[in-house]
């Protein structure tokens, strides 16, 4: 992996997607491959349109993570909800390098509706019906036999699926035997080899492709929300305070982004502040971070991993009051700094301070036997510190709460089109 490329992002993605619910494994990049064989040929769409629609497939589910919606988005029921497609929308609008691409997002299940005040044109009404021609064709394969396919297409085409999008489907099935490499599993071969010779991202695009799969978990409720942005910007200011190499400010960064991935596999359905603590608990238990080596192995830069694995120590250290055992990287224990003192938010985005932030940490790091060489660097600035990491918070807590009370008024208005029409 070369070093101006420290992450592989769609990697990350699929294998990330396969902890979040067995029922999810491989889907979206199921239908990112289909979509990337059917345009393969066609000079419709430009090659940056090309790579921004395999992109779109592959997220067009992101906003689907309660049990219940992936229970509806998987049934084979044409009329199938869109609350996920809701939350998709405002995930893409709002962090992601597609915001412009959104709303194909929000009418991917029903592309020829427009009870939304959200406006969508022709154009992106067309991507839309591809996205869904992929995603049920792929649904489709998975609790039907594919030899059944053709009558199925037939059957909604024109109605539901764009003409050009069957033919360009069947084209491609005949030529690169699409349904073939989906049974057998060779496509995920080519869809690495694709995302690594012709998906050239830059590090802009990286990190808000990474913000938004890691807000599609956090913004579930209010006492995740903050957590990992909290830790991110503590991460960067810490940084900025120690003047460290760009290319280490870098891999810390990136860590404290990647640090709690392992997440997708924990529950967010909290509702008290004794739910998020127990939540954290397990959060940070071992089982939770061999979830998260298995997503990052190969995906991330080594020394990502390792910054990451040296910060899971430290914290398990500084938690158990336990001796530690070898000499973390600057970059861990920043890393490992900014989770502990994430740790301590309450619900609301406020910091639980202590009279003396630093004394306390102090006390943890003689416990565990540790250099406190960078505490100490820290120690005068830790003020400023704490407040540009606030003001950056609650920005966030505000994007938070516009995101939420969007969602809320866009299914609002899906709860009375369901009422009123689907009687």
């Amino acid at each position: 992996m070369s070093s101006s490329q420290l992450i592989n992002i769609v990697e990350i993605i699929c294998h990330s997607f396969r902890h979040l619910d067995p029922r999810l494994i491989d889907h979206g990049e199921r239908v990112a491959y289909i979509l990337m064989k059917m345009l393969a040929d066609t000079s419709y769409y430009t090659k940056q349109e090309k790579q921004d629609i395999f992109m779109l497939g592959l997220l067009h589910d992101i906003g689907a993570y309660k049990e219940e919606e992936i229970d509806s988005m998987l049934s084979f029921d044409m009329n199938d909800s869109m609350e996920h497609s809701v939350f998709g929308y405002l995930l893409l609008q709002n962090f992601s390098p597609l915001s412009d691409y959104a709303d194909i997002v929000l009418y991917h299940h029903h592309c020829n509706a427009q009870y939304y005040p959200v406006p969508i044109g022709n154009y992106h009404r067309d991507m839309a019906k591809l996205i869904y021609l992929a995603d049920r064709i792929d649904i489709f394969c998975v609790l039907n036999s594919a030899e059944n396919l053709n009558l199925f297409l037939n059957r909604y085409s024109e109605d539901v699926f764009p003409d050009a999008g069957v033919r360009w489907f069947y084209e491609a099935d005949k030529k690169y035997r699409v349904l073939e490499c989906l049974q057998n599993k060779t496509y995920q071969e080519e869809v690495a080899a694709y995302t690594k010779e012709h998906l050239l991202l830059s590090e802009e695009q990286i990190h808000k492709y990474l913000m938004t799969f890691i807000f599609s978990v956090d913004f579930r409720n209010e006492y995740t929300a903050l957590h990992t942005s909290y830790a991110v910007y503590l991460t960067e200011n810490l940084s900025q305070t120690l003047h460290l190499p760009a290319a280490s400010a870098k891999t810390v960064q990136l860590a404290a982004m990647l640090h709690n991935i392992g997440k997708v596999a924990l529950s967010a359905d909290l509702a008290s502040a004794d739910d998020y603590d127990c939540y954290l608990k397990e959060l940070y238990q071992n089982s939770t971070m061999d979830v998260t080596q298995k997503i990052l192995s190969g995906t991330v830069d080594a020394q990502i991993l390792k910054t990451i694995t040296e910060s899971f120590q430290i914290l398990k250290c500084w938690s158990g009051h336990e001796s530690l055992t070898f000499t973390p990287s600057p970059a861990g224990e920043i890393v490992a700094l900014s989770y502990f003192i994430s740790n301590m938010m309450i619900p609301g985005g406020h910091i639980s301070y202590r009279p003396n932030l630093v004394g306390f940490l102090k006390e943890r790091y003689k416990l565990c036997n540790m250099d406190s060489t960078i505490l100490m660097a820290l120690e005068k600035y830790f003020p400023q510190i704490m407040e540009q990491t606030r003001n950056s918070c609650e920005s966030m807590f505000r994007t938070y709460h516009h995101v939420m009370d969007e969602f809320h008024y866009l299914n609002t208005i899906l709860l009375h089109y369901n009422t009123k029409y689907r009687q």
